[in-house]
């Protein structure tokens, strides 16, 4: 075999596979709910193991599976740190919020996390809504927005993180 190619993961020196794998289920056990989400991420790690080159220079082969776990664990749940949802309704600001490059499921993934997105800042009481709609939509200080509705500069920042945190409860629902 070239240094290249994955190898059998029965090559990593010094690991118990089959304490291993129940090891690695039962950590993803502890934090998710769904069986089938277990299995795929153990099933990752192996892949992953897969993969490794180097493994006789690897001091500690459990702690780089567990690493290796933490990493596909956070990948899992954090896949799209970085997306960015626009509160923008106009088909070309649609257009423009979604990547060329984005796959259909991952493209249809984003237009429904925008529709519930509106769908609970729709659900929000006026004043909360048209302040959240103005700090987050129209970049406007605060100072701006309580100038614009009436409200103090504390109340009006006190009625956006109120109506953050409903957001919030709204998406985990």
């Amino acid at each position: 075999m070239s240094p290249k190619e994955p190898q059998p993961v029965a090559e990593f020196a010094g690991l118990p596979l089959e304490q291993c794998d129940q090891d690695l289920q039962r950590y993803f056990s502890r934090r998710l709910n769904n069986r089938q989400d277990v299995r795929e991420l153990t099933q990752e790690v192996w892949l992953r193991l897969c993969r490794v080159n180097d493994r006789d220079r690897l001091r500690e082969p459990m702690a780089y599976v567990y690493r290796t776990a933490a990493n596909v664990l956070s990948e899992f749940q954090h896949p799209r740190r970085g997306d960015i949802v626009t509160f923008n309704t106009e088909i070309a600001d649609r257009r423009a919020a979604f990547p060329t490059e984005a796959r259909p499921d991952e493209l249809a993934e984003q237009a429904q996390t925008q529709r519930d997105l509106l769908q609970a800042l729709a659900a929000l009481p006026p004043a909360y809504r048209q302040i959240v709609w103005m700090r987050l939509c129209e970049s406007k200080s605060f100072e701006n927005i309580a100038g614009k509705v009436g409200f103090s500069e504390d109340t009006t920042r006190r009625y956006y993180f109120r109506a953050i945190r409903m957001l919030w409860k709204a998406e985990w629902k």
